[in-house]
Parts: C-alpha cells; structure tokens; sequence
C-alpha cells in the first residue's frame, strides 16, 4: 500500500516497539507465553510449527527494551521446568537459548547456557553415586540436582539450622572454605531415612569436591509418595514441604502416627516458612484433592487450625500430582512484582558499574559526558539507563577508589590502576 516506502516501514516499527513497551509487563508476559508453550503447547506440533513459533517469540523478544527483565523472568521459568521436569522438548529448549545467543550475544545467555549444564552435570553424577553401596540400602530412589548459584536464580531463603531433603531434593553448589556438610539448611525431617540420605550424599559430594559448600533447597524439591488411605492406595507427586507435612501423619521409628496437628504444631515439627507452610497446606487440605481434612472447613489457613489425615480419600486416577496454591507460574502479584524488581534493579547498578570500569580501563581518561554516553551506547542492547542511574554507579566507584576526579577538573575522570 505504502510502495514498499523503507520511511513507513520504520514508522511502523517504531510504533509497534512503541506499543510492546507502553506495559511494564510486557517481559514477563512474554516469558509466560514461552514457558507455557514449552510446558505444554508442543505436544501435537511439527518440528516446523515448533521453529516458526520460537522465530516469532524472538522476534517479539527483539522489540523490548528492557531485555534484562526478560531474562530475569526467564530465568526463573526456566529454572522451574527444568527442576520439575516440565518441559514437553529439550531440543526446544536448546533451540530458543541459541536463537536468544544469535539475537543477543553469548553474554546473555551464559548464565542460561550454565542451567542445562548443572543439569547434565547432575545426571552424570546420579548415575555414578546409585552404584554406591550407601545409596542402595536407603529404601528409595533419591535424585539430587547441584547447581551453581551464580547460574540460577535466588532460591527460597533457608530457615535457620536442619537436617535434611526429599526424595528429589535440590542443591547449590558455592567454593568455600569449609569442606563440611554442616550447611544443610534448617528444615527438619520427620523420618530419619531422609537425614541419612542427605547426609550420605553430602558426603559424596565434598569427598569428590573439596573446599565447596552444599546449601540445600527444600522449596524446589519434589517427591514421588505411595500413600494408603484406608484400603486404597496412591501415588502421589508432591513437593518436598507437602511429602514431609504427610510424615508426619505417618507411622516411623514404632512410634504411632500423629492423629491432629494445628499448623503451629507441624511448623515446630518441619521449620517450613510460614508463608509456604500455609500454602502447602492449602493445597493438601482445601484444593481439588484433599489429603488431610481441616478444622475448621475453610479456605483460609491460621495457626491454630487442626488437620488430620483424610482415611477417607478417593480419587479415580492412581497417580496424581498434588499442585501448590498460588504456585508462581502466573502473572506476578504486586508484591512479587516489586521484589522481581529490586533484583533486576540490584542487577543492572552491577553491570552499570562493570560497564564505566570497563570503559575506563581502555580510555583512562574521560569527560562525565562522554563516559555517560558511551554507557547508555554499550548497555542499550540490555536496557536504557538513565543518567542518574549512570552518575549513582560513577559516584560509588569513585568512592570505592576505581576512578578519581582530575584536580583541575571536576568533571574529568580518570581509571585507577
């Protein structure tokens, strides 16, 4: 319509960047819409329905400004499909990070790239330690993943002393230099079973990797559990915190079970937060299944409240996956929304001040104008930053002792050796 006029189809363009960047949500919605056609959207799509969607998922990606929020709230999807085993394609999953790489540079996606490897690093080991005497007498199946925490993102932050994990626990592996396993978060574990394979695998690990650290995260874990509800029995898929609430409910050590528990009881009992306590037991005793009944009948949870296993549970499949309430696989609340962005925030001062170190490294002397500038130049293709921004970074160097000013002119820089 226009004869192809290379003035319109830049006007164009520019209104469509225009639009994507008008919602401050536009990175995590994009993110969204990737992780839940990795979830669940290829499974009766052809490799080339597969590639085009990707293709156009980049695209959409090419128009955002803030890439760094992007990546921050694509790292965390990704961070779970991979712990939970939710992804429908691995090749998928490989293809969309290199697509991002030839978009965005090998920078962007290291920390990505990292993910899978911990990953396949985690395999590899698994294999080698389910050969050990030590693990074969455990009486089940444990599957650890040890990852990196400069790949990841933030964990659930640990209580304050513990014991142990589930049967697919998670851990972050940091150098150190304390070669123990006493780091194992505050969690406590209703069976003794679990503290022995914790322990026996941290052992496992710092015997084979010397002055490293193992933090475990409870939060990300998963268990696979056969319960018996009277003469029925299930398999459940639960989460770590849902498989050690449940023992407590079951018998161990020729103690008998516990008939009722208020939640302040099983919190005593577990070290489970607060917050994630009252979710998990939501999700046992208010959502579609419900393992445990709870006194008094309602959606809400309080300390107070009584719960006791439901003998009476029926369901029709054999195996079912218990979901956690409010699990993180929608849109942000406004409170999730302000801390995600702190940590991007958090993020960018970083790069901000390694990028004016950087320039100053090769320049050695440079104007307060032209070091702003050429900043917001080598940062743009990440995010815009803004000159406050840029002059907060230049003040906290200079007060770190990188940079000093020029005696004869204030606004003259110049790199400390």
């Amino acid at each position: 319509s226009f004869g192809e006029g290379a003035s319109m189809r830049a006007t164009i363009n520019d209104a469509f960047i225009e639009v994507i960047n008008s919602s401050n949500r536009a990175p995590e919605l994009l993110s969204l819409f990737i992780d839940d056609n990795l979830k669940n959207g290829f499974k009766r799509q052809a490799e080339q329905e597969v590639d085009h969607l990707l293709e156009r998922s980049v695209l959409m990606f090419r128009f955002l400004k803030n890439k760094d929020a992007f990546e921050h709230y694509y790292k965390v999807h990704l961070a779970r499909r991979l712990l939970f085993g939710r992804s429908e394609s691995d090749d998928a999953e490989q293809s969309l990070v290199s697509k991002l790489k030839v978009e965005c540079g090998s920078q962007f996606t290291l920390k990505l790239e990292g993910m899978f490897k911990d990953m396949q690093l985690s395999r590899d080991m698994a294999r080698e330690y389910r050969g050990l005497s030590e693990f074969a007498d455990l009486g089940f199946d444990l599957n650890v993943s040890v990852l990196t925490p400069t790949f990841w993102p933030a964990m659930a932050p640990a209580p304050p002393q513990s014991q142990a994990t589930a049967s697919a626990p998670t851990a972050s592996s940091a150098h150190g230099n304390r070669n123990d396993s006493s780091d194992l978060s505050l969690i406590l574990l209703p069976d003794a079973q679990l503290g022995k394979a914790v322990e026996a695998f941290s052992s496992y690990y710092l015997k084979h990797h010397s002055g490293r650290r193992l933090t475990w995260q409870y939060a990300m874990g998963n268990a696979d559990i056969k319960v018996h509800f009277g003469s029925r029995t299930h398999e459940l898929n639960a989460s770590t915190y849902q498989m050690l609430i449940l023992l407590l409910f079951a018998a161990a050590d020729g103690e008998a079970p516990a008939k009722a528990l208020t939640m302040s009881e099983i919190q005593k009992q577990t070290h489970i937060p607060d917050e994630s306590l009252a979710r998990q037991l939501q999700s046992l005793a208010c959502a579609k299944y419900k393992i445990l009944n709870k006194t008094p009948k309602s959606r809400d949870v309080s300390p107070s409240d009584i719960f006791t296993f439901n003998t009476e549970f029926k369901a029709p499949q054999y195996r079912i996956r218990v979901p956690v309430v409010s699990a993180r696989s929608s849109v942000e609340s406004e409170k999730e929304k302000a801390a995600s962005q702190a940590a991007i925030g958090q993020e960018r001062m970083y790069l901000i001040e390694a990028t004016i170190v950087r320039i100053m490294k090769t320049r050695k002397q440079m104007v307060h104008d032209a070091l702003v500038n050429e900043t917001i130049d080598q940062l743009a293709s990440r995010f815009l930053p803004t000159s406050k921004m840029i002059k907060d970074g230049i003040g906290k160097l200079l007060d770190r002792e990188y940079l000093q000013r020029s005696p004869d002119d204030t606004r003259l820089y110049s790199y400390v050796a």
